[in-house]
């Protein structure tokens, strides 16, 4: 009766050792995602400084709206001088315009001084305007870059691929290659019980990437305080899918030098497929396609729910539905197709 907890005790703390034993896998793992986080946040603190010239169209609250920008470092807030209200496109010689309505902003940036976002976001939830309805654009109606919150759904999907691929597909190949799993297979150990060992530490780590994620969103005030349960639950459903996924990688392979090759080659494919740096509807319609099919995608549109809303495509129950629906496949084809080594006929 004992027996299978101290044996899953055991193979749980193997397992662990086992994960960080290798300094690779160690980095890649651990602090690859955390260093390509900390790159973007430094890029977009980096160009959130200097000087801002800052018209706010005409509106009932006009001059609040400009006495909350003129208190942000740097920035020069002042009413729009032209006879008549600015059209959407017309930035004059400013680098933004702010259009204030109730609890909604429109607010046109040119595109290479996009560092005015964070400032402009914070002096705007300080007067009184939903975050949540803040919509930012170019003068040609794109979507401005914004380092600060393009570097959180990019940093933790690279954490979860990284933790999923590097983390949990590599080091159970390298375990075939070595013969481990050939003579685990001689045990009367079971696969259900060496799998679930693989899992403790694994979601330890996505939990505190989460955390780290929420706690960074939280500071620079991308997401209320409340709002972080849900952010958690999609990082956790879109964990559980790469998790299955990358089993369904390491099902069979034994050449972890290869495989590491192609994950390395499919997780920038994923990212651009997903709708991270381009738009989805920038993309020629075979290539929508292709990322429409794509588990990944649903992933960062759930994400956008709370880090970029304007971003979303699909409801969040048909995001989580997707994750959910890609979880159970993958795992049932890494369960189906699983051997403890290449030439097992059972």
């Amino acid at each position: 009766m004992n027996a299978t907890p101290s044996v899953l005790r055991e193979m749980v703390k193997t397992n662990a050792r086992e994960l960080f034993r290798d300094g690779k896998t160690a980095f890649f793992t651990v602090l690859f995602p955390l260093l390509f986080l900390a790159m973007f946040l430094g890029i977009g603190v980096l160009t959130a400084g200097g000087s801002y010239q800052i018209a706010v169209a005409p509106s009932p609250n006009q001059n609040e709206v400009v006495e909350s920008l003129g208190h942000v470092d740097g920035f020069q807030a002042e009413a729009w001088q032209g006879t008549k209200p600015p059209t959407p496109g017309d930035l004059g010689a400013y680098d933004a315009v702010v259009r204030v309505d109730g609890r909604r902003a429109m607010v046109v940036v040119e595109p290479s001084r996009f560092g005015v976002m964070s400032g402009v976001r914070s002096a705007l939830a300080d007067s009184g305007v939903d975050e949540a309805r803040m919509e930012f654009r170019t003068p040609d109606g794109g979507a401005p870059f914004d380092p600060l919150k393009a570097a959180l759904p990019t940093g933790l999907l690279m954490s979860l691929m990284s933790t999923a691929f590097f983390g949990t597909a590599t080091p159970l190949i390298a375990l075939r290659t070595r013969g481990t799993l050939r003579l685990l297979g001689t045990t009367p150990l079971s696969r259900l019980t060496f799998v679930i060992a693989q899992a403790p530490v694994r979601l330890a780590l996505v939990v505190a990437q989460l955390v780290v994620l929420g706690t960074v969103a939280v500071a620079m005030d991308f997401v209320p305080l409340a709002d972080t349960l849900r952010l958690m639950g999609t990082g956790m459903l879109g964990a559980l899918m790469l998790f299955a996924f990358g089993y369904l990688i390491a099902a069979r392979l034994r050449n972890a030098e290869v495989v590491n090759g192609l994950l390395g080659l499919l997780m920038p494919v994923l990212l651009l497929f997903s709708g991270l740096f381009l738009p989805l509807s920038m993309l020629p319609s075979a290539l929508t396609t292709v990322a429409e099919v794509l588990p990944t995608t649903y992933l960062v549109d759930a994400l956008n729910h709370d880090l970029n809303e304007a971003a979303a495509v699909h409801s969040l129950t048909v995001d989580w539905s997707v994750l959910l629906a890609a979880t159970v496949v993958f795992g049932g084809l890494a369960a189906r197709l699983f051997r403890w080594d290449q030439g097992e006929d059972r």
